[in-house]
């Protein structure tokens, strides 16, 4: 296998703004890395694709992913088996065989994700969002169209007939003892377009509570945490991990005077977010299969570089994601 071309700082700048020139990104322990289209190495009868237990699937991708938590899934979990690669000591395996990518099918936490945009299928069961896409690094360039095709497939067989798709475009940091480490630099969904998806411009605008690791702390966890509903002590034990003190026993006042101070402690910030960007997939066996598919939301032109054009009210990508002109760090406002 090739050796991995790492991007250089010109090539990272632009791709902050959107501007991915020919490389693709891929994970090996919550680190991202790249390979270039100009490796080629890409062969479809190296690799299978098959349904694979939940566990498994969970396995990798809090392994390498830079989102860590797990989605409510659909369906069977996807992998993709490396057929001719030794099985490391420290790989999952499936039937023998090296796991190197993991698709996930899953309910968006708002049946409105599913409805809005295939709004005569059922959703949960004939629709589903694409929720994690995480190939290792030993995958050449080219590898994410083969396997989302090949899953989709699969699970059109099982009733599937359309996929909603996100792309993050705001680049995600994790705080270490020696800085910002970058992991991802946002997504324009380059891997959708490349399987002609629907795109159908930006999700809610929206403001995030953004974790020390790079995670987002969502409206849904801090739902369970103050209502104590299932799950939160999971949420609490998070936080805890990232330097917050024991919460107070019980919902009520104590409890969320306690959750505001536990994420300033930890240094949760605020940052603005001018929402992702929605691409939509007709699923079936057969083209008539996916033509009689409605889509619910008028198809726009693909967003390209720069895309700030495509970021409604924002001058640039740049000023959306809150990135300093010629800055490799945005800034970091910390959660008052």
């Amino acid at each position: 296998m090739t050796s991995i071309i790492t991007p250089r700082p010109a090539d990272l700048r632009a791709m902050q703004l959107g501007d991915p020139r020919g490389f693709t990104q891929r994970w090996r322990y919550g680190t991202p890395t790249w390979r270039h289209v100009s490796e080629g190495g890409f062969r479809a009868q190296r690799y299978a694709v098959t349904a694979i237990p939940e566990a498994t699937a969970k396995a990798f991708v809090q392994r390498h992913h830079y989102l860590s938590g797990w989605p409510a899934v659909l369906h069977h979990p996807y992998g993709l088996l490396d057929q001719e690669a030794p099985l490391g000591a420290g790989d999952l395996a499936v039937e023998g065989l090296p796991l190197v990518g993991v698709l996930v099918l899953a309910s968006p936490m708002n049946p409105r994700v599913l409805t809005g945009a295939f709004p005569h299928l059922e959703p949960y069961r004939e629709s589903a969002e694409i929720a994690r896409l995480v190939l290792s690094e030993s995958v050449p360039s080219n590898g994410e169209s083969f396997f989302t095709s090949a899953a989709l497939r699969s699970a059109a067989a099982a009733g599937l007939r359309g996929a909603v798709m996100f792309s993050d475009p705001v680049p995600r940091w994790r705080r270490t003892e020696h800085g910002h480490v970058i992991q991802t630099r946002g997504h324009l969904g380059i891997v959708y377009q490349a399987l002609s998806a629907t795109y159908t411009g930006l999700g809610t605008a929206r403001t995030l509570t953004v974790l020390p690791d790079g995670s987002t702390f969502t409206a849904r966890a801090r739902s369970k945490l103050l209502r104590q509903e299932s799950g939160a002590a999971g949420v609490a034990r998070r936080l805890e991990e990232m330097g917050a003190p024991p919460p107070p026993p019980g919902p009520g006042a104590a409890l969320k005077q306690w959750l505001d101070q536990a994420l300033a402690q930890i240094g949760a910030r605020r940052q603005a977010h001018p929402g992702n960007h929605r691409y939509l997939l007709r699923v079936g066996r057969t083209r008539a299969e996916r033509t009689r598919t409605v889509i619910g939301f008028t198809p726009r032109p693909y967003p390209k570089h720069p895309c700030g054009s495509a970021i409604p009210h924002a001058a640039s990508h740049e000023a959306a994601c809150g990135i300093a002109p010629g800055s490799v760090h945005p800034p970091q406002p910390a959660i008052a």
